[in-house]
């Protein structure tokens, strides 16, 4: 099924309806248990009992996670890269949105977030670096993270472009000399990882920082700027307080991260229902997201809803997941979109058009297949 060249979506929404209508977690017809209960998957993410194996979807080398304490390291060293990047006084959301956007000046949707989100984290990822690093860098956005994780391509042909792209990165970091007393950027965040890596896993690591970082944002800065254009939240009336609330709708409605997969250690039950070593947990946070039993009309998009959400709606919200997998970067992630999101949605008016309804789902819940297309209403301030 998941090697399917089509969107997942009709499966996502199958899904839910049967969530919705099961008394606690279900197998899907592959046998995966799907978890759509906010106790339950709080669970299974927070797991003191050690019933599953260790995971993490960004320090891993294929399907093994690196050692815990390496793990510690890598996101103690991405946050501090992180705290330390301002883009506020220096981005060209102008020129970004000119480039993402090509000659017709349309914003072709499952592409252009994750160029402009490339391009507003370009300090972060590769800070000036040599310009054969950053080329690398935007060859795998375009030809994998674009092209494969949000698209979907590439599914049913040999993929070629990873590992080679790998191997060039690979040879670049291997040439770098060891890294300075503080990680400027996530090539130094890779490089200053101890244990026996070689350059191919260091490279492996930055290439999934950079899927985790340009793809996951820039995909959910497409669904802000499509939604808020839609439902009028345009122009320089739009606070900020409202630019975080779309942010949250946008991330409830629409998770990138429409899916969570454990892998349990030892036999067990999850809310009376056994699972058994070597078994795949999926906990849909698309239909956590989109339970009517949790959420007020749960297929609408209501950034009001986020004035007053109820102890159950933020039990039951897990964009970011929970536990040690969590996506450690999750706070910048949020402060990046609301202030991507207030340059655009402040300053642009838009325009939408979809050949499609359906969202295109793959590794990443994108938007439908069309078009944005934004007319500057104010003057540029160059101070960000």
């Amino acid at each position: 099924m998941f090697l399917d060249r089509q969107s997942l979506w009709p499966h996502l929404r199958r899904w839910e309806d049967s969530a919705a209508k099961a008394d606690g977690p279900f197998r899907l017809r592959f046998g995966t248990l799907f978890v759509a209960d906010a106790d339950a998957a709080r669970e299974v993410l927070v797991d003191t009992a050690d019933k599953y194996l260790p995971q993490s979807g960004f320090f891993r080398l294929g399907p093994t996670p690196l050692p815990q304490t390496l793990r510690t390291e890598a996101s103690r060293e991405l946050i501090k890269v992180l705290a330390r990047h301002d883009p506020h006084a220096s981005f060209d959301i102008d020129a970004a949105l000119r480039e993402a956007g090509g000659r017709s000046g349309r914003l072709r949707h499952q592409r252009w977030g994750a160029r402009v989100v490339r391009r507003y984290f370009a300090p972060v990822i590769a800070h000036g670096r040599h310009s054969e690093i950053n080329s690398l860098v935007d060859t795998y956005v375009t030809s994998s993270v674009i092209a494969d994780d949000i698209v979907g391509h590439t599914v049913r042909r040999p993929h070629r472009s990873v590992p080679r792209i790998r191997a060039g990165l690979a040879d670049r970091l291997g040439q770098l000399p060891a890294q300075g007393a503080e990680a400027q950027d996530l090539v130094d965040v890779v490089l200053g990882l101890r244990g026996e890596l070689s350059p191919a896993d260091r490279a492996q690591l930055l290439q999934r920082l950079i899927l985790s970082a340009v793809g996951f944002t820039g995909v959910t800065l497409e669904w802000l700027v499509l939604l808020g254009v839609q439902y009028g939240y345009t122009g320089p009336a739009v606070r900020p307080e409202q630019i975080r609330s779309l942010v949250k709708e946008v991330l409830r409605l629409y998770p990138t991260a429409w899916r969570l997969v454990r892998v349990a250690g030892a036999d067990h039950e999850i809310a009376g229902v056994p699972v058994h070593e070597g078994e795949h947990v999926l906990i849909g946070t698309h239909a956590l997201h989109r339970s009517a039993a949790v959420w007020d009309e749960p297929l609408e998009f209501r950034p009001a809803r986020w004035e007053k959400p109820t102890e159950d709606q933020r039990r039951s919200y897990l964009p970011f997941g929970k536990g040690e997998g969590m996506c450690p970067a999750n706070g910048f992630a949020v402060r990046a979109l609301v202030h991507l999101g207030g340059l655009i949605l402040c300053n642009y008016r838009g325009d939408v058009r979809l050949r499609r309804r359906r969202p295109h789902v793959r590794t990443l819940l994108a938007p439908p297949a069309g078009w944005t297309r934004l007319t500057r209403t104010s003057q540029p301030d160059r101070q960000g």
